[in-house]
């Protein structure tokens, strides 16, 4: 009996030994007069870091005094398992309790990833490792499957045209797949049934629509030339001219950084409007819905020929000698200049 109860006084002394030193350790800290900055900062918590590495990371970041203290709060409310990897925006006027259940419920921090209109698939993949949310090679890889087009019909050999362009909100952490899986979700959400039922009335594929809105997204500049642009293609299409469409010999080519010459105007593709009658076998970019509608609802208009005049406008024409007479008195007031 004696020999028990001598051991239960070691372990009750132990104990409160521990007691103490773990309350000497944590409200030790507590008695410095330095304050912690109270303002919120971004903290990312890279995958697989322990509890134990994290207490550690948010002392060293200045966002709690006692890592002792965090590590035990986060045992007791049984959120040591659970705790996420992400970026997160923590302030030092957080509690702990509010602290670990946003690493618990991961409310990391989100960042916009802003598509504009009219890029291509590799320059969204571009914008993508700008952005630093991955690799460009990461998302044209992701690209490549061919899941996509079984899941989401897509005609065609790749996603060009239908990664919608939109600003999304992203976490660092986020895989090229998911983005993709994103704005393809927002073009099936913008591509309703009823705007499939417009292009039968039309007598155009989705495929033909979303690809002549592409050629449309790269040609307007001034939004409401949209129309106007997409009426001179349709009355072209009719009469089984081809379009002449520079964007289209520019995707021909990889989009080179330069003026197009008369060699290029040449150049054997399918994609070159100049060579071959009718649309591109497939888009040259994602276009806008702007566009989409533009291609759906084009202005009536007798128009068959447009050129650049300046500011991102275009004149229009009827007939070919007006045309020429056009780019005539450009090319003399360019010169003049």
């Amino acid at each position: 009996m004696v020999r028990h109860l001598t051991r239960l006084s070691i372990l009750v002394f132990c104990c409160l030994a521990v007691v103490c030193i773990i309350l000497a350790l944590v409200f030790g800290s507590y008695l410095t007069s330095e304050e912690l900055p109270l303002e919120p900062k971004e903290v990312r918590i890279s995958p697989g870091t322990s509890t134990k590495s994290i207490a550690k990371q948010l002392a060293e970041e200045r966002i709690i005094r006692s890592p002792l203290l965090f590590e035990a709060v986060a045992y007791f409310d049984g959120a040591s398992r659970y705790l996420q990897a992400g970026t997160y925006e923590l302030s030092a006027a957080m509690g702990l309790r509010e602290i670990i259940h946003k690493l618990k419920s991961g409310e990391v921090v989100h960042r916009h990833f802003v598509v504009p209109e009219g890029l291509t698939v590799a320059q969204i993949a571009q914008l993508f490792q700008d952005e630093g949310f991955g690799s460009a090679e990461s998302f044209s890889r992701a690209a490549r499957d061919s899941k996509w087009r079984k899941r989401y019909g897509i005609e065609g050999t790749s996603l060009e045209g239908y990664l919608f362009p939109n600003t999304y909100k992203l976490v660092d952490e986020i895989s090229a797949a998911k983005v993709i899986k994103l704005m393809l979700d927002e073009f099936e959400r913008q591509w309703t049934s009823e705007r499939s039922e417009e292009a039968e009335s039309l007598n155009f594929s989705s495929q033909e629509i979303i690809t002549l809105a592409s050629i449309i997204e790269k040609e307007a500049q001034v939004a409401d030339e949209r129309p106007l642009i997409s009426a001179v293609f349709h009355n072209r299409l009719k009469r089984g001219w081809k379009l002449d469409a520079d964007p289209t010999v520019l995707y021909a080519l990889g989009n080179p950084l330069r003026a197009l010459t008369k060699t290029d105007l040449k150049f054997d593709s399918m994609y070159n409007t100049y060579v071959y009658r009718g649309l591109p076998p497939a888009p040259i970019c994602s276009p806008g819905l702007a566009s989409i509608m533009a291609a759906l609802r084009p202005a009536e208009s007798s128009h068959l020929y447009f050129v650049a005049i300046g500011d991102g406008k275009h004149h229009f024409s009827n007939t070919l000698a007006e045309h020429n007479r056009i780019i005539r008195r450009i090319r003399r007031n360019s010169t003049r200049g």
